[in-house]
């Protein structure tokens, strides 16, 4: 099996590129990063670290990579494959469209098969916004030869450059957690699903969607928010402190009920998954950082991601996120800290970024709580107010 993975970096080596390499496939990365480019050209595997309690180094072998600024080379790599994924970060799926684009292209002119592309970016909805670039490429009888499949990458993969002494170690380096499964889109694959370790298709999909998006990495956000507030550097210290680990448990608890209600699946498994998160956040051998996780706070804030995504899901379900609303709020503080802006924006920011209504119960919420930290308040009086505003909420919601 010939794999293509656009984009070799955190996900692509750390996870993607390992899952494809365990099913035996030869796996060509497309990037464009010349560092990159050379040493795998140069070396043909990487280390992969796997942290946890028992570490772990393996070599990922059998590794290729066609530069993503020679269209020939990736045309040619895309000819060949039997599976693709992209791993490029949501920000940059517009710039491997022409590759993919005139991939897709040969492939239909040469009669080869549909190539299926598994889309492992943190973006909801992204088969649709791919179709829609490639659209503007393909003809609807091209863009038939193509499967997009939506992923949910569940795997942490912190950046890893340099050693202890800040010397500059290999590039292809990575570490990541144990954890390796990738739930797909059973539903979205053209042709026959092939048989890959730990890749696990299920329909209907937008279920893990949002499972990812409004319990991980809204949890994870929280954690990273309130760890920045209270001065943190990493995650692992962050979810150690007993009132963020109650805070960011209760949010994903939020997210939890509401998703059992919406898919009318069992909330048992969604427990068990939230326990084993916190687990995993507590992983001091993955350095994760509390900037990192909470980089990006107008997306992270946005009307569908994770943080107003999560509660509105939870509002629209019959619920009242207050927990969300709270780690919502610390988002505010957060943003509004390093623009340099007053308290006084926080209400014109927040409708900004949220796309929410002044008069909408969450607006209300997330400025109330806003409060409680721009007055400089612990997250013990904080967890108290939440406490109190969820009792106030009883029966907001009919």
């Amino acid at each position: 099996m010939n794999a293509v993975i656009f984009g070799a970096g955190n996900i692509g080596r750390g996870f993607i590129g390992p899952l494809f390499a365990d099913a035996g496939a030869k796996v060509t990365f497309i990037d464009v990063s010349p560092v990159i480019v050379q040493r795998i050209r140069a070396d043909g595997e990487y280390p992969l670290e796997i942290v946890g309690e028992e570490p772990v180094t393996r070599q990922i072998r059998n590794i290729f990579v066609a530069d993503g600024n020679d269209r020939e080379a990736a045309v040619a790599a895309i000819l060949e494959a039997d599976i693709a994924a992209t791993c490029v970060g949501a920000k940059a799926i517009q710039y491997i469209i022409p590759n993919l684009a005139a991939g897709v292209r040969a492939r239909a002119e040469q009669g080869r098969p549909p190539l299926n592309l598994l889309i492992c970016e943190n973006l909801m909805d992204a088969d649709a916004y791919i179709r829609e670039l490639l659209q503007k490429e393909l003809t609807e009888k091209q863009l038939e030869q193509i499967g997009l499949v939506e992923t949910s990458v569940g795997r942490m993969v912190p950046s890893l450059k340099q050693n202890g002494d800040g010397e500059e170690i290999n590039p292809l380096r990575i570490a990541v957690e144990e954890y390796c499964v990738l739930p797909v889109d059973q539903a979205a694959f053209k042709g026959e699903i092939p048989q890959i370790p730990n890749m696990v298709p299920f329909t209907p999909f937008h279920y893990y969607i949002e499972r990812k998006l409004f319990i991980h990495n809204m949890g994870h956000a929280v954690c990273a928010y309130l760890g920045q507030l209270l001065g943190y550097t990493y995650i692992w210290e962050s979810i150690g402190d007993p009132f963020i680990r109650l805070l960011a448990q209760n949010a994903m608890l939020e997210s939890a009920g509401a998703l059992s209600r919406k898919y009318r699946v069992d909330c048992v498994p969604l427990l068990e998954h939230i326990g084993d998160l916190l687990r995993r956040f507590g992983n001091r051998a993955l350095g994760d950082t509390c900037a990192r996780v909470g980089a990006d706070i107008p997306r992270k804030l946005a009307r569908m991601d994770r943080l107003t995504g999560a509660a509105c899901t939870v509002w629209e379900q019959g619920a009242f996120p207050v927990y969300i609303c709270t780690g919502s709020a610390a988002a505010l503080s957060c943003y509004l800290r390093e623009g340099g802006e007053s308290g006084a924006d926080a209400e014109k920011a927040l409708l900004s970024l949220t796309g929410l209504s002044l008069d909408h119960p969450l607006t209300k919420c997330t400025l109330e709580m806003y409060a409680h930290f721009a007055a400089g308040e612990g997250l013990d009086k904080i967890f108290t107010a939440a406490e109190k505003k969820l009792h106030e909420t009883l029966g907001m919601i009919v």
